[in-house]
């Protein structure tokens, strides 16, 4: 049996979804089916939100003049506007703001994310246009969005997100843990250039990870006299 401690948490299932999901800026025409679609919406559903107001309203578009005028819209917020009209599905993620007036937002971002992670699961990809605006002021994108899918005054667009089979291959990648992580209080990191390689140390104890991988804790130096740090 393998000893618990030589086991790597980070290779996981789960964290393998988050890891190769990518945003897809062009789409074949291969369609989307009803129990995808289904699959994709139900992780949607089940999305956090504070209250557990559920906030959420997804307008699934698959007519193409819609989804045509809708990618003209989006061509003022992203430049692969034109791409995402060749997804057969778009879903437009709208949050009723009476429900959770306080993070609407947050809650439409993370059911957002949850449509995306759900398409990748099974086999499709993704993207995601972020369209939110605090005011739906004339000519604005939410504004014409909101006018085009008949949109209600209560709610708010928060993304427009393409499903469908990505055309090409995605690849990009993240900063490591150890330019991002900070422990008890942001501090400053050791290095300042991303050019720049981290420091290494030979063991844990010497690198104040504890054992975790890549994770980094920086020493602080003595406060001041009379400086609350």
């Amino acid at each position: 049996m393998k000893d618990s401690k030589d086991t790597d948490l980070t290779d996981h299932p789960a964290l393998d979804v988050i890891r190769e999901r990518r945003s897809v800026r062009n789409f074949t025409s291969d369609p989307v089916t009803d129990q995808q679609l289904e699959a994709i919406l139900e992780a949607g559903r089940w999305s956090p939100s504070k209250r557990n107001s559920q906030p959420w309203d997804f307008i699934v578009v698959r007519d193409l003049q819609i989804r045509r005028e809708v990618g003209n819209v989006l061509r003022q917020v992203t430049s692969a506007w034109a791409g995402f009209t060749d997804a057969p599905v778009l879903i437009v993620v709208s949050v009723d703001r009476s429900r959770d007036p306080e993070h609407f937002v947050e809650d439409g971002a993370v059911a957002t994310q949850n449509l995306c992670l759900a398409a990748h699961c099974l086999g499709l990809a993704s993207s995601w246009a972020g369209v939110y605006a605090k005011r739906a002021r004339r000519g604005s994108v939410q504004h014409t969005l909101k006018k085009l899918l008949s949109v209600p005054r209560t709610h708010r667009i928060i993304a427009v997100v393409p499903i469908g089979v990505a055309r090409h291959e995605i690849n990009s990648s993240r900063r490591p843990l150890v330019e991002m992580v900070h422990h008890d209080r942001f501090q400053p990191l050791p290095y300042t250039s991303p050019l720049q390689a981290p420091p290494t140390a030979t063991s844990p104890a010497e690198n104040g990870t504890h054992g975790l991988p890549g994770v980094r804790r920086t020493q602080r130096p003595p406060p001041e006299s009379g400086r609350i740090v």
